[in-house]
């Protein structure tokens, strides 16, 4: 089964990350599916408001960025480590920089939506929302972690990173079959 890696349905405003804009390479840049080059990146600064006891496995954000512990980033390297590209997170609560994250650069993309039978609005060509998925597979073609080829904000994974997260009870994300 495919699942779409979200935010929680119940995170509070002060545990999501402010992603502050043209503090590093451009948050689209991480969305692309390619491998970056390490020299050329500046990772962008993500600033919580919340005390730092409450940040959790994975790091919500106004960016959409892949911001993980080491915890999380653990369980991926078990999983599928040629899947993603990580970088050291350039995370803060306040003033105060946290370490102990990851920024993950997902690498492959796969066409998983069947185009014909799904329910989406666009907009010059550009996918705007999603009222319904129907999926043409049930898998990712060999990878466990990978963005939507048709709608790059979706990080899709499989059934064995979402029972190893809920296994090790990871905070800070869901995985739902819709959006």
């Amino acid at each position: 089964m495919i699942w779409i890696w979200r935010n929680p349905k119940t995170l509070s405003q002060n545990k999501m990350g402010e992603y502050i804009q043209d503090s590093g390479t451009d948050r689209f840049e991480f969305r692309k599916s390619i491998i970056l080059d390490p020299n050329s990146v500046l990772v962008p600064k993500v600033v919580f408001s919340c005390n730092e006891k409450y940040l959790l496995d994975v790091l919500p954000n106004s960016g959409a960025l892949l911001i993980v512990s080491k915890k999380a980033l653990g369980i991926l390297s078990d999983i599928c480590p040629n899947d993603y590209q990580v970088f050291d997170a350039n995370v803060f609560v306040g003033d105060k920089s946290i370490e102990g994250y990851s920024l993950l650069n997902i690498l492959n993309k796969v066409e998983v939506f069947d185009m014909e039978r799904c329910l989406i609005k666009k907009r010059m060509g550009a996918i705007t929302s999603i009222e319904k998925i129907v999926y043409k597979t049930d898998n990712l073609f060999g990878h466990d972690i990978a963005r939507n080829a048709d709608f790059a904000s979706h990080v899709l994974v499989s059934d064995r990173i979402k029972e190893a997260f809920e296994k090790d009870k990871i905070k800070g994300v869901e995985f739902r079959e819709e959006p």
